[in-house]
């Protein structure tokens, strides 16, 4: 049987990796769904041995080819860490390199609004990371724990415009919008799934 996942994702400009972190968003943006095909690898057989075929390169992972997944909420009181893990679904080897986007979406804020854009972590250089069928890379978003609870995390790969939609799985955050060395912030896409 043939398995589908539908993951809902959002087009949005806030998002789009290059763009300035904190930019404003006009309106809310509309939701589409992208079906996912499944996995699947081929063996090409030789006279004198059996190899597996290199899956074709696409160039640079879509949304449709990776599924985020909030795997993990570490951290002490001071500064929390949740990761997200991308899996290529896709039977092709695709790229990614660089930061992509993070929106926390809450309830709106007196001063800053429904909409927390997170900056980057620019201290760490960004590396391109390959994912064959079926592996994982993975983004850490680090948080200051504050009073502003979001309920959920709009997430885009690098030099995408579509974000998933996930589920907030972490406490409430301090609203840093436009500081200058904010205690939240986005990494850059790391190879393998985090330790």
């Amino acid at each position: 049987m043939r398995a589908r996942w539908f993951v809902p994702v959002v087009l949005t400009a806030a998002v789009l990796a290059g763009c300035a972190p904190g930019a404003p968003q006009a309106a809310p943006p509309a939701t589409v769904t992208v079906t996912v095909p499944p996995s699947t690898t081929s063996a090409t057989p030789t006279p004198t041995t059996t190899t597996t075929s290199a899956a074709p390169d696409k160039g640079k992972c879509l949304l449709a080819d990776v599924r985020p997944q909030v795997t993990a909420t570490t951290g002490e009181t001071g500064q929390r860490h949740t990761t997200v893990t991308w899996t290529n679904v896709t039977s092709s080897t695709c790229s990614m390199n660089g930061y992509g986007g993070v929106d926390l979406q809450g309830p709106p804020d007196p001063t800053f609004g429904p909409t927390y854009s997170l900056p980057r972590q620019t201290s760490v250089q960004p590396r391109a990371v390959r994912l064959a069928p079926g592996e994982k890379a993975h983004t850490v978003v680090t948080w200051s724990p504050g009073d502003w609870t979001p309920t959920k995390l709009l997430i885009t790969p690098p030099d995408e415009t579509h974000s998933a939609v996930l589920d907030w799985p972490g406490g409430g955050v301090s609203r840093q919008d436009g500081a200058t060395h904010p205690g939240t912030y986005l990494g850059p896409v790391e190879a393998g799934a985090a330790a």
